[in-house]
């Protein structure tokens, strides 16, 4: 057993002053007040003194950093190198590549996910393409774009030994209205971003089970008062997570908040949308079928201006959620675990509470990451 002793604990709801935490191997055991709770006494105890306890970030939109793509043989130095930046567990997301290359890198990273090694656990595949909507396309060619169809979906997700648990696709093209139950029944979250769907497309799309969107905001129909398109859809409906993607140049912060203020951080999926390159030095880089540029400002960018992937981590969203938005931590911290993990329906993931994995960060006070324990194991700590 391990006892965290004496931090500021996250649950991340409600705020624990003078919290315990004990794990039991891979499981939370107990979490309470150093007065409610007996720390067994053959446990290792973790002094946490002036730090914050939290859940560990769980990542669902997330393509890659440090050179390593999801979509390559580099996915498991991911798995170790996710841990440092606070992400103990994620969804690797795919990239539109010409078919035959989404075949086999898929087929590559089923192999992988069957050999797990210590670090993040990956909850699966997200797959972002080639479902997309030509006329939304973000950095991807439209011209490896094609409607969403279940024999098509269910070729990719053969080849990837059925690890793909999310789809993003535009739902007004194609069949995409019909695969979605179909989607629901075999396990797989239906999303809808890269879409060109208007209000009443999206709300379809909705009342057929859709429950989430790809980076709201970009690469999708935007809200106009007269046509309020699938982003007015996302903010209408309170049934919808939207993600969200918190690098500060996707989305001004205005609207980053505006979106929070209008779903509640219970509704808001902090992302990074983190290309390969993330943490990479300005430069020109190939990602996928054409060049990819890191600009000084950390944008990360196609030969046309086109965002390419955002080139920080979701630790650094929570912070500018807290520095620049204002939240309070609780908030910050919900948006990056309890909320990402439930629009999944990972119920052992990003919460602190009996039963739940044990996934626990250490935070200092500017919401660094100091130590990360994955599953009960420490997986990092900051030297």
């Amino acid at each position: 057993m391990k006892a965290i002793v004496g931090g500021t604990v996250f649950t991340p709801t409600h705020r624990i002053q003078d919290g315990v935490l004990v794990m039991d191997g891979s499981r939370i055991h107990v979490v309470g007040t150093t007065g409610d709770v007996a720390i067994p006494p053959d446990a290792e105890r973790v002094d946490a003194r002036g730090y914050s306890v939290a859940p560990g970030f769980v990542d669902l939109h997330f393509h890659g950093a440090r050179g390593h793509d999801v979509m390559g043989p580099g996915l498991a130095d991911l798995v170790r190198a996710l841990p440092e930046y606070g992400v103990t567990s994620f969804m690797a997301t795919t990239l539109t590549l010409p078919w035959d290359e989404t075949v086999a890198a898929l087929a590559t990273m089923a192999d992988q996910l069957g050999a797990p090694v210590s670090g993040a656990e990956c909850l699966g595949i997200h797959l972002e393409g080639p479902f997309l909507s030509a006329a939304r396309p973000g950095m991807a060619r439209a011209d490896l774009l094609e409607p969403l169809s279940w024999p098509r979906f269910d070729l990719l997700q053969r080849a990837a030994g059925g690890s793909i648990r999310m789809v993003t696709f535009a739902p007004e093209a194609g069949e995409g209205m019909s695969v979605i139950p179909r989607l629901i029944e075999t396990g797989v979250v239906p999303v809808m971003g890269h879409t060109d769907a208007t209000f009443d497309q999206a709300s379809e799309a909705i009342g057929a089970g859709v429950r989430q969107t790809t980076h709201t905001y970009n690469a999708m129909r935007p809200l106009h008062h007269r046509e309020p398109g699938a982003l007015g859809a996302a903010m209408y409906f309170p049934e919808v997570f939207a993600q969200l993607i918190g690098d500060g140049l996707h989305v001004h912060p205005a609207a980053m908040a505006i979106l929070i203020k209008v779903k509640g951080p219970e509704r808001v999926v902090l992302v990074s949308d983190a290309a390969p390159l993330a943490g990479l030095p300005p430069g020109e880089y190939a990602w996928g079928p054409q060049p990819v540029y890191v600009r000084e400002d950390g944008r990360c960018e196609l030969a046309d201006g086109t965002i390419a992937g955002a080139h920080v981590l979701i630790d650094s969203g929570v912070r500018r959620l807290v520095v620049e938005l204002g939240l309070p931590p609780e908030q910050a911290l919900t948006t990056a675990t309890l909320t990402p993990a439930e629009s999944i329906g990972a119920r052992r993931k990003g919460r602190l509470e009996p039963g739940a994995d044990a996934d626990v960060l250490l935070l200092d006070d500017e919401l660094q990451v100091t130590t990360t324990f994955a599953r009960g194991e420490l997986a990092w700590q900051r030297d």
